[in-house]
């Protein structure tokens, strides 16, 4: 057995896998680079498997890693194949997308090269498919800047599936929000009491929407949250899972080129840069072909960020490749409004819209009942306006034979207000093309929605925060 990977630490872990901070052992002199590795665990790969062999299990580009030096730290995500089938089809959808992102960064990186030296495809290129319309490699090439760098994949002896990738920072989410111990009292006596934690909006949330210097910081993580989806969706894959704990963030210090491990301080030259993660519930024609047994299902979906046709129809997948694009669109709406609100639950009812909306609702599923308020929030927020087809209408109340739901007319006034209750501070939105991005994001019909380059180029952008 060779030794390639050392986990130092697991920091995280979701529906089907657990993600660990690594390092590369230096397999060829069989010695660690770190001073005290007894507390490390291991990795076990095959013989085959080795630091200096190609012949390997591996998915890998064979010289991604040769500008890495031991001791440099990786992200290793164990997929929970022990959950199933469906973790084990998440794991290789992860990978199969890993390994596109990475041979598409490495032919326009050979591209840009030629086109730079002015040189003609060398025979071996020949097969390689150079279609990027109206676009020139350097435009390419930025939008794959903001997608996880995959390294590798392998299984262990106990057929696990591990996947490799740089380690590119923290989740946007560990940015945005602190957790604070709060005090929980109960039973008859209080004689119960236990502590839970509660995420509250972080100091550098109250500075991203507080100051000039965060408002351009916002504009900034938008575009670069857009320009990673424009690599997907140049690429017809939807993520299906855009939320800020798939974007990684990275405070570049602009002296050493490295990740910051501390929020820096706005003296610090740096630069934020984002990355879009997990792709284990993304879609393409081959997953949707070959990796999703029958079919994408809700379990992969996370409902905060789920648009209305992916709540309603199951089978909202199956129309064109540029309807399902509009999926992520509408997530970048719902992140837009977290950022705004400072807390994940933008679609939100009062207590006392709740209480009467149960007392109509007595005798409906859970599920059916948070759809129900999912869909209020919606009319208060002017997402859900008159014009919604009857047949729309009538698939959500055919259960209880009720006819149309109520809805009003609303305006940008009516919507600004509504997201300023929202918003802890009583701010809202920081400008009116900012109000005006987040509802065209924000659309009910998911062709009406802004295409990724639509949004891309809208005023918000253009303009000073």
């Amino acid at each position: 057995m060779i030794i390639r990977y050392k986990l130092k630490r697991r920091f995280d872990r979701g529906s089907y896998g657990e993600v660990w901070l690594a390092f590369r052992w230096n397999c060829s002199d069989d010695v660690d680079v770190h001073k005290d590795p007894s507390h490390f665990n291991t990795i076990l790969t095959p013989d085959s498997y080795n630091c200096t062999s190609s012949n390997t299990t591996s998915s890998s580009d064979e010289n991604h890693g040769s500008d890495m030096i031991d001791g440099d730290l990786f992200i290793l995500k164990r997929i929970m194949v022990e959950r199933g089938n469906a973790a084990y089809l998440s794991g290789l959808r992860e990978k199969h997308f890993g390994e596109l992102f990475s041979n598409a960064s490495k032919t326009l990186e050979i591209l840009s090269r030629m086109e730079s030296s002015s040189a003609t495809f060398p025979m071996d290129m020949q097969f390689i498919e150079y279609s990027f319309p109206e676009q020139n490699i350097s435009a390419v090439e930025e939008s794959l800047k903001h997608v996880a760098r995959f390294i590798e994949s392998f299984e262990s002896e106990s057929r696990e599936i591990w996947l490799v990738y740089r380690n590119e920072g923290r989740s946007l989410s560990k940015l945005l929000y602190a957790a604070e111990d709060t005090k929980l009292v109960t039973g008859d006596d209080n004689e119960r009491v236990r502590y839970i934690q509660v995420l509250q909006p972080s100091k550098w949330w109250y500075w991203l929407r507080t100051t000039k210097a965060g408002q351009r910081q916002m504009q900034n993580l938008l575009w670069q949250l857009l320009m990673g989806l424009k690599a997907c969706h140049d690429r017809n894959i939807t993520h299906r899972d855009i939320k800020p704990e798939n974007m990684i963030i990275c405070f570049e210090d602009l002296k050493t080129g490295k990740c910051l491990r501390e929020i820096p301080s706005e003296a610090t030259e740096n630069k934020l840069n984002l990355r879009l993660i997990d792709f284990g519930s993304a879609i393409d024609d081959f997953t949707l072909k070959h990796l999703y047994g029958s079919g994408p299902t809700r379990s992969e979906q996370t409902f905060e960020y789920t648009p209305p046709e992916a709540l309603l129809n199951s089978s909202w997948f199956q129309g064109s490749k540029s309807a399902r694009l509009k999926y992520d669109i509408w997530s970048v709406g719902v992140v837009m409004l977290e950022l705004i609100v400072g807390s994940p639950h933008v679609f939100q009812i009062s207590d006392r819209a709740r209480i009467l909306m149960d007392q109509r609702l007595e005798g409906w599923s859970e599920e059916t009942k948070e759809l129900a308020y999912k869909l209020r929030s919606y009319m208060e927020l002017c997402i859900l306006v008159p014009g919604i087809s009857t047949q729309q209408q009538g698939s959500i109340n055919s259960e209880r034979g009720h006819g149309g739901l109520a809805s009003w007319k609303c305006s940008e006034e009516s919507f600004a207000r509504q997201v300023k209750i929202l918003d802890p501070l009583k701010m809202g939105f920081p400008n009116l093309w900012a109000l005006r991005l987040a509802r065209q994001l924000l659309v009910w019909h998911h062709e009406d929605r802004l295409s990724i380059d639509e949004a891309l180029n809208h005023p918000y952008f253009q303009e000073p925060p």
